[in-house]
């Protein structure tokens, strides 16, 4: 009787490195996928993205890391924008997100630091932390 083992965690490149290896042995994108759906489970990666690896593979390429892309790289959500806005709570807590917005950062960015990074959350018009912690 073969007992097998699902992982339950798994890395990008992991699953790449299982794909570039079976490619190399010639195994169809389909199977590879099968095989990383029974060894990860089924939320490791579609069918699809496998067989665009596959791809990417047969085509010659070796990294299985991911390529620095350029574009426009963040430059509002930064550890002074962030410092600033928390000193902006910690100063007026019934302070809006469109008043944080005058360090000219877009609302969406503002909301983000707010919620996300500093994770505050509005109490009776008021920030608070989501987690009290014994600085606060």
């Amino acid at each position: 009787m073969e007992r097998r083992c699902v992982l339950n965690s798994w890395s990008k490149e992991e699953g790449r490195v299982v794909i570039r290896y079976e490619r190399a042995r010639g195994v169809s994108g389909t199977e590879i996928h099968n095989r990383l759906v029974e060894v990860y489970g089924p939320g490791v990666m579609s069918k699809q993205m496998v067989r665009r690896w596959c791809l990417t593979f047969s085509d010659g390429r070796q990294q299985v890391e991911d390529i620095p892309r350029v574009g426009r790289t963040r430059t509002t959500t930064t550890d002074a924008n962030v410092g600033k806005v928390d000193d902006m709570i910690r100063a007026n807590r019934r302070i809006t997100i469109d008043e944080a917005e005058e360090l000219g950062i877009s609302h969406e960015r503002a909301e983000n630091i707010i919620h996300d990074i500093l994770r505050y959350r509005k109490v009776s018009a008021r920030w608070v932390p989501r987690q009290l912690t014994s600085t606060h």
